[in-house]
């Protein structure tokens, strides 16, 4: 058993507060702080990815597509598509994105 604590992870290669959480062959997973006003600029990936939201206010962009998520909001978003994430709201936003190599 291996425990990773946000005190230990490795920081992601992104200008945000991202830690990688875990990482395997088939899965990895990213903790990713955004606050107020900050921005994960839409990009694509070669593998499928879903995200969920577990503190406050995102939108989630995906093309000229926007949705708000809520609390707990779970996404699954296919491969090679377009999608970025902004925090609308007042506080700072956590998300547990899950990347499916």
């Amino acid at each position: 058993m291996k425990i990773v604590s946000l005190s230990n992870a490795p920081k992601v290669p992104v200008n945000l507060e991202g830690y990688k959480m875990h990482s395997s062959a088939l899965l990895e997973v990213i903790h990713l702080c955004l606050q107020p006003g900050q921005y994960m600029p839409q990009h694509s990936n070669q593998f499928d990815v879903v995200a969920c939201l577990i503190k406050g206010e995102v939108t989630l962009n995906m093309g000229e597509t926007k949705t708000q998520l809520s609390l707990y909001d779970t996404v699954e978003i296919g491969k090679n598509m377009d999608r970025g994430f902004e925090n609308f709201g007042t506080d700072e936003a956590r998300l547990i994105i899950m990347k499916k190599l």
